[in-house]
């Protein structure tokens, strides 16, 4: 396949069955690699969905210049530099202070103008110090990922149908996702559910947070819970929360990265110690769990020491 853009190699990444894992579990796993994706994580399909969708609706236009904000962690200010490069727009984009500084780096790299948010005001500072400069600079255009219906809509027009061609022969029974804007476990959960309407949909978060109890803390596992729940998140489809350590994390990466070969960052290893979590629930085994890696493990060596 030759592609005139790197933004038409967005999608359609592998579905990989994680035999070692699956085994020690007793019942299969299968993980989604979206770190393949150009940029490296899942976030590059919504960045793009998200373009597209303001493009279509008048609110951007290619190659005019203008200027995009948009609060990131990191994976969706990837893709929004990649499409900004591309298709002819400026991008600020506002991080927290604690996030991976190769991963600030690798924004300013791209050419985005990074400006950085107090992480001690909460895990959605960055959103708060997005709004201000944006009422700052009236001319910026927020795409702002927490409630853009283009986000969960990417991810059921591209990441489930993908899902679904790959599974037509084999039904999910679970499906296991982080929460940050609830965008791809929304989206996805969605489609499949129609699909399989048994299949149980697990949330992930923190194990200082309870999203749906009201209770938040600051934490450490990058990309989940941001203190708020985000208007897009379909509260209705989750089944239940499983909460995780960030020790737990670090420590699953390691282990899926020696089991399996498959580099993982924190917030994807949170996804494999909830499905581990699970494994105590006598589950079938025939059953078939669905999770996500979101992107790889060399921003996060940080997490790792020496």
């Amino acid at each position: 396949m030759i592609c005139l853009s790197l933004l038409q190699a967005i999608g359609n990444t592998p579905v990989i069955y994680l035999q070692n894992f699956s085994e020690s579990l007793g019942f299969n796993v299968y993980a989604k690699l979206e770190s393949l994706n150009p940029g490296g994580s899942h976030k590059a399909r919504i960045a793009l969905g998200m373009i597209y969708d303001a493009e279509l609706k008048g609110i951007l236009v290619r190659g005019s210049g203008q200027t995009i904000i948009e609060p990131s962690g990191g994976n969706t200010g990837i893709g929004l530099a990649m499409a900004a490069n591309l298709l002819g727009y400026r991008l600020v984009l506002v991080i927290p202070d604690n996030y991976s500084k190769e991963k600030q780096k690798l924004l300013r790299i791209y050419g985005a103008q990074v400006v950085l948010s107090d992480s001690r005001l909460g895990n959605n500072s960055h959103g708060e110090k997005a709004w201000e400069l944006q009422l700052e600079n009236p001319h910026y255009v927020m795409l702002n990922q927490q409630r853009n219906p283009a986000n969960p809509q990417a991810h059921r027009e591209n990441t489930a149908r993908e899902i679904l061609a790959d599974f037509a022969d084999i039904p999910v029974d679970m499906f296991v996702g982080g929460i940050g804007t609830g965008g791809h476990i929304t989206g996805i959960g969605e489609v499949l559910r129609d699909q399989w309407p048994g299949l149980r949909i697990y949330g992930v978060e923190p194990e200082e947070c309870d999203l749906f109890g009201g209770q938040h803390a600051t934490h450490k596992i990058q990309g989940l819970s941001i203190g708020i729940i985000p208007s897009i998140l379909n509260c209705n489809l989750i089944d239940a929360m499983i909460k995780v350590s960030v020790d737990d994390c670090i420590e699953m990466a390691q282990r899926i990265i020696r089991m399996e070969s498959i580099g993982l960052g924190i917030s994807s290893a949170a996804n494999f110690v909830a499905i581990s979590k699970l494994g105590g629930e006598n589950i079938p085994p025939s059953s078939n769990v669905l999770t996500m890696v979101y992107d790889g493990v060399e921003p996060y060596l940080d997490y790792f020491g020496d």
